[in-house]
C-alpha cells in the first residue's frame, strides 16, 4: 500500500506507526505541518514532505485550511491508497484528499478536552467526520466522546498505538541516566515525563516535593524540561521551599535513545494529569518495570488493578501524591511490576495494534466494514 500520515513533526508515537508499516514493505509518507526550528528527523525509507511555512499558519484551525490546496495537490501526485490524518482537527483535509481512503486519528484532547474550550469545533466535527472512511482512537472513551461529536459508528476501531518492546523493556541497562544526571545508585528519582501544560497539573508534582523532601531530603525530581519551563508562580514557590537542589531538567529527551534508560533509572514515575485517554508513557515505563503513580481516569477501567499493577491519587491532590510516592521510597507499597509488564506486553504491543491497523486498511480498501 501506499500510506501517507499528516502529522506534526517528530510526533514520537506516528514515528512508531511510520516505522512498522516501512518493515511490512510498504511505501510510507510523512507528511509534516511546520514547527518553529523543527523538521521531521530522517526515518530510514520514510519519504518526507513538508508543508511550507506560512504566515497564516499561526492561527488556531487555520493552519489546517490554509493547506488544503497543498493536501489536494500532494495526494494526487502520488496515488495515495491511504491518507492517515493524526489530529481530529485536521479531518477537514479528508474532504480534498485525492487519495483512494482517508483515516482519521482522534487524539484524546481533540475529543475530549478541546470541544469543552471551543464548544463551535463540535460544528466542525459534525460537519467533516462523515468524510472518513473509518476512524480511530486510543481508547474506549476517547471513542465514546468521537461518536458523541458525529463520527460515523462504522469502521470506527480502538486501537493503540503500541509500545516498542524492542526500545522499551525489562533489558534496559541500568545506570545510564544516573551517570548522565550524576547521580549515584542511592539517590532517590522522581520522573515526570510529560510536557508542561497545564492539563499535567506538574503544579501538583512541585507542590509534593518539600513533603517528600521530609523523609528524603536529597530527593530528585527529574522533569523532561528545560530551565525556565515553570510558571512564574511555581518558580516562586520553588525558590520559597529552596527545592532548587531537588529538581533536574533535562531538556528534550530523544524518545528511543534516552526516555528507556530515565524511566528504568527511575524509582517511580509520575503521571497525574486532569484528563487522559490512554497514556503511552505510562505504558513505556510500565514496560522497564518502574511503578507509576497515575491519576484515577477512566481510561483504567478494564485495563489495570489499582495498587497491583499501578497506583492512583486523585488529580490536584500533592498531599495524596506526596504519600504515595514516600510509600514507593520506602519500599512499603510494592507492585506486581511482572504482571503489570505482561498486561502491556500482551494488550498494549505495538507489533500486535499496528497489525490490526494495517487490517483496517486492507478492509476499508477492497470495501469492507463493520
Amino acid at each position: 500500500m501506499r500510506i501517507a500520515f499528516l502529522h506534526q513533526p517528530n510526533d514520537p508515537y506516528t514515528v512508531i506507526r511510520l516505522k512498522y508499516f516501512i518493515s511490512q514493505g510498504h511505501r510510507v509518507y510523512s507528511i509534516t505541518f511546520p514547527k518553529k526550528n523543527q523538521k521531521q528527523r530522517k526515518v530510514d525509507d520514510l519519504i518526507n514532505i513538508e508543508l511550507p511555512e506560512l504566515f497564516i499558519n499561526r492561527i488556531f484551525l487555520l493552519k489546517r485550511i490554509v493547506y488544503i490546496w497543498h493536501i489536494y495537490k500532494i495526494t494526487k501526485s502520488i496515488d495515495l491508497d491511504i491518507l492517515h490524518i493524526v489530529d481530529a482537527k485536521s479531518m477537514i483535509m479528508s474532504v480534498f484528499s485525492r487519495s483512494k481512503k482517508t483515516i482519521v486519528q482522534n487524539q484524546g484532547s481533540d475529543v475530549l478536552k478541546i470541544p469543552e474550550i471551543y464548544p463551535w469545533l463540535i460544528i466542525i466535527y459534525k460537519l467533516f467526520y462523515k468524510y472518513a472512511d473509518a476512524v480511530i482512537q486510543d481508547s474506549k472513551i476517547a471513542q465514546d466522546a468521537g461518536l458523541k461529536y458525529g463520527a460515523s459508528e462504522k469502521n470506527n476501531k480502538v486501537i493503540e498505538i503500541g509500545v516498542d518492546f524492542s526500545v522499551f523493556n525489562d533489558k534496559v541497562n541500568k545506570g545510564i541516566a544516573r551517570k548522565k544526571l550524576g547521580l549515584t545508585l542511592e539517590d532517590r528519582i522522581v520522573f515526570s515525563s510529560r510536557g508542561m501544560a497545564s492539563i499535567y497539573n506538574i503544579d501538583t508534582i512541585i507542590k509534593s516535593i518539600p513533603k517528600v523532601k521530609v523523609k528524603f531530603p536529597d530527593v530528585k525530581y527529574v522533569f523532561a524540561s528545560n530551565y525556565g519551563s515553570f510558571s512564574q508562580e511555581m518558580e516562586k514557590f520553588i525558590n520559597s521551599k529552596n527545592l532548587n537542589d531537588n529538581i533536574i531538567y533535562t531538556g528534550f529527551l530523544n524518545h528511543t535513545e534516552e526516555m528507556p534508560y530515565f524511566y528504568r533509572d527511575s524509582d517511580v514515575v509520575v503521571s497525574v494529569p486532569s484528563s487522559d485517554s490512554s497514556p503511552f508513557s505510562v505504558y513505556e515505563a510500565m514496560a522497564t518495570l518502574t511503578p507509576v503513580i497515575v491519576s484515577d481516569l477512566p481510561w483504567l477501567e478494564g485495563k489495570f488493578i489499582t495498587e497491583k499493577h499501578l497506583i492512583t491519587v486523585l488529580p490536584k491532590n500533592e498531599n495524596m501524591l506526596a504519600e504515595k510516592i514516600i510509600n514507593v521510597l520506602k519500599g512499603e507499597h510494592t507492585l506486581d511490576l511482572e504482571s503489570s509488564y505482561d498486561i502491556v506486553h500482551d494488550k498494549i504491543n505495538k507489533f500486535k495494534e499496528n497489525k490490526r491497523l494495517e487490517c483496517l486498511y486492507k478492509m476499508i480498501l477492497t470495501g469492507g466494514g463493520t
